[in-house]
């Protein structure tokens, strides 16, 4: 009996407990590959895809050797509560909360807005020619934020959905320390009734806004429904599609992010 169970140390537990242990170290600290599910980054990535990252940059930024950068396709955990963010395990069957695909927008400390589905950061149009050659986004504007007698009354996410202060989920609570203040023309306003209009978010420190490709009506659920994400959100950046075999190419960051 002894000699049956050494046999099995050897052959089998030991074996397969180092095929396990290599590729837990690879894929935590090396590279790993995320397949793309559903149509948020089209027209960049396509249902079905895979994309291939290299887990050893999310390491470097961790420890402030590098940095991501806007226009960078990141693999992102979206905050707890989120909508559509739990996904189930095939044939077992439990649900987890699933890492989405979206592109970098801002940096930490970058103002971010978006009017009549144009985005701008610090005050300047990104030219988003790599969406807009595909298709026509829909006109969205975020944040939308209301104002009565100079106090916030909503703030109004992606698809038109308001929250009051009150029933704010708790994963947008720190976008509405991230809003920049009211101008004085807006607060006059306020004064004669509730007043809306489009606002701007200062992203604090360690939080980067994230946005899928698809500017569609319901295209994708990114920082405009779930608000900015912190560092510790973003998994590891997405720099080539490796499959299916026939549309490999690398993902570059697009002409109207390097000027920024």
């Amino acid at each position: 009996m002894q000699k049956f169970l050494d046999y099995l140390f050897k052959e089998w537990f030991r074996q397969v407990g180092e095929a396990l242990l290599l590729a837990f170290l690879v894929t935590t600290f090396l590279f790993t590959t995320v397949g793309v599910v559903g149509s948020s980054m089209n027209p960049t990535l396509l249902n079905g895809e895979r994309v291939f990252v290299p887990k050893y940059e999310t390491w470097l930024v961790r420890f402030g050797l590098m940095q991501w950068r806007r226009g960078e396709v990141a693999i992102v955990k979206p905050p707890e509560g989120t909508p559509n963010a739990v996904a189930q395990f095939p044939v077992l069957g439990f649900q987890f909360r699933a890492f989405f695909i979206k592109r970098i927008i801002g940096l930490p400390g970058d103002e971010v807005s978006l009017r009549e589905g144009v985005v701008y950061v610090n005050g300047q149009p990104i030219n988003e020619i790599h969406i807009t050659a595909s298709l026509t986004p829909y006109p969205d504007s975020y944040p939308v934020v209301c104002y009565q007698n100079e106090r916030l009354t909503a703030l109004v996410t992606q698809q038109q959905v308001r929250f009051t202060p009150d029933t704010l989920p708790e994963y947008l609570k720190p976008t509405l320390e991230m809003l920049t203040p009211p101008s004085p023309e807006d607060l006059a306003k306020s004064r004669s009734g509730e007043h809306c209009f489009t606002g701007s978010l200062k992203l604090k420190p360690g939080y980067y806004f994230v946005m899928g490709d698809n500017r569609t009506f319901g295209g994708s659920e990114d920082s405009r429904t779930f608000g900015p994400v912190p560092a510790s959100a973003i998994a590891g950046r997405a720099n080539a599609v490796w499959w299916p075999l026939n549309r490999i190419r690398g993902l570059d960051i697009p002409e109207g992010f390097k000027g920024l």
